[in-house]
């Protein structure tokens, strides 16, 4: 699914809407609130092309496979892997 892109005032993982000029202060608020998901110099250009995809709450990517008892086990490595490739956009 395509998500519609942002106002150019609104954090595209949390819908934070804010003040003044665009983005003004989106690097603060990044830093402080989603470095974790993915570091801003990474992030920045995909919110600034408006190409960001939202990070949070994007279980239904993998399709509940660490959910299936007696499903697919992943070590530490391949879940890393998959995540960073769904970031991405991958599939």
């Amino acid at each position: 699914m395509k998500k519609t892109p942002s106002p150019a005032n609104v954090c595209p993982e949390c819908d934070h809407q804010f003040r003044g000029n665009g983005f003004d202060g989106i690097d603060a608020h990044w830093r402080a609130k989603h470095e974790s998901l993915m570091p801003y110099r990474v992030a920045w250009p995909l919110i600034q092309s408006g190409t960001y995809r939202r990070k949070t709450g994007s279980i239904e990517d993998f399709c509940g496979s660490l959910a299936q008892e007696g499903g697919p086990k992943f070590t530490i490595a391949q879940i890393k892997k998959i995540t960073e490739d769904a970031w991405a956009g991958k599939r």
